[in-house]
């Protein structure tokens, strides 16, 4: 503690000398000790001991007393420690006009404990149990790599101490893009929403909310005309893989035609083209008697249940290419998609975004081209508007399988 006014008092180790009468003569000796020094409300302090606990004392003693004069400190009889203490202090200059009364009556009221406290090795493996069976393989292999980044980074440690300063100092030691640390936050943010649910409660707070979400700038998409569509799928109707591939001429046309003409979302791993491949009932999701495609909760990124007209085009490759004999996705698919991409020049979401500015420009409708594509309609305006003229669009749906043309001949 210190005085309220500018003075100081310090302490110092010190030698200091004596004299003492030993028989009739007078000797001069020296001894180590503890000086202290300085001023305290206007008066010059020199004190001087054996031992720095005396010294310490005695500053104490000084400096309370200075304090009461100035009424800035009391003394008080507390069971507290003296850690204590320092910690009520600290607290009630944060309280600021606050009242400690308000502070636990308003924990009291919202705090929930835990119902069972839980350790990060346990409640991960029975998170990724859970995972297992609710996602593909894929995003399973994602999942498990930033479990254990994480397990390892907490390990023995109760989810529920786990804070959200100690997750984003995890995150930061991995070096990504703000994308990658969207995607490491959305993992983490089911992790934990898995531990808050009411069946375990094994938090009561997920601590990945607070955790910031980067906006991702987005430039004009790449798109591609109706010209290379064109050759991509005439390409695609002959070909039947890479060399020693025993492949059926044609075998990649449903997984082109449905992500080019209904702007599936094409990821191999775990887009919707995925687990349209992994639905049971194919023929409720492609429907071509009614003439829709429906996207179901669990197959669409946004987890909301969407249609997508089929097209007559569409309907024409659908028909000549049925996924019930040239399957959406076989063995090694993202090797075969790849080198299709390479030859064309494709990037991974080229053909979706080419589908939602076809869409547009034939058809002329933000609010059907946003239910269909499965995006707000502010952002097919902000990102897909004009990219296309309405002569390539008059093209591009008019892309049909040879057999198709042959029979319209």
């Amino acid at each position: 503690m210190k005085a309220t006014t500018s003075d100081e008092l310090t302490i110092k180790k010190a030698t200091f000398s004596d004299r003492q009468q030993v028989g009739g003569a007078v000797k001069a000796y020296t001894y180590p000790g503890y000086a202290l020094r300085g001023r305290l409300a206007g008066q010059r302090i020199r004190k001087q001991f054996k031992t720095y606990s005396e010294a310490l004392t005695e500053k104490n003693r000084l400096e309370i007393e200075a304090a009461d004069r100035d009424g800035a400190i009391h003394a008080v009889a507390t069971r507290l420690s003296d850690a204590q203490v320092r910690a009520a202090e600290l607290a009630f200059d944060r309280l600021g006009a606050h009242t400690l009364a308000d502070v636990i009556d308003w924990f009291l009221t919202n705090y929930r404990p835990p119902l069972v406290s839980t350790s990060i090795e346990t409640a991960t493996a029975e998170f990724m149990r859970d995972r297992e069976n609710e996602v593909s393989m894929p995003v399973i292999v994602d999942y498990r790599k930033v479990v254990r980044v994480h397990v390892a980074a907490f390990s023995g440690c109760q989810v529920d101490t786990i804070s959200t300063a100690e997750l984003e100092t995890v995150m930061g030691t991995w070096g990504q893009s703000n994308k990658s640390w969207n995607n490491i936050r959305t993992y983490l943010h089911a992790f934990f929403a898995f531990c808050a649910h009411a069946s375990r409660r094994w938090v009561t707070v997920n601590p990945v909310k607070a955790i910031k979400i980067y906006e991702i700038a987005r430039g004009i998409p790449d798109i591609v005309n109706a010209e290379t569509v064109a050759k991509l799928l005439t390409f695609l109707e002959t070909y039947s893989g890479p060399p020693r591939s025993s492949r059926k001429a044609g075998y990649l046309v449903p997984y082109f035609a449905l992500t080019t003409f209904a702007g599936i979302r094409p990821s191999v791993r775990d887009g919707e083209i995925r687990k349209m491949h992994q639905f049971r009932d194919k023929d409720r999701l492609l429907d071509l008697a009614v003439g829709v495609i429906r996207i179901t909760p669990e197959i669409a990124k946004t987890n909301d249940l969407r249609q997508i007209t089929i097209q007559p085009n569409l309907a024409a490759w659908s028909k000549c290419y049925p996924i019930s004999d040239f399957p959406l996705i076989v063995p090694n698919m993202m090797d075969h998609v790849g080198i299709i991409r390479k030859k064309f020049g494709l990037t991974d979401d080229v053909l979706r975004h080419t589908f939602i500015s076809m869409h547009l420009a034939k058809f002329k409708s933000l609010g059907a081209a946003a239910l269909e594509a499965g995006n707000s309609e502010a952002v097919i305006k902000k990102h897909y508007f004009n990219l296309v003229t309405a002569a390539d669009a008059e093209k591009f749906w008019g892309i049909v399988p040879k057999a198709a043309l042959t029979r319209l001949n």
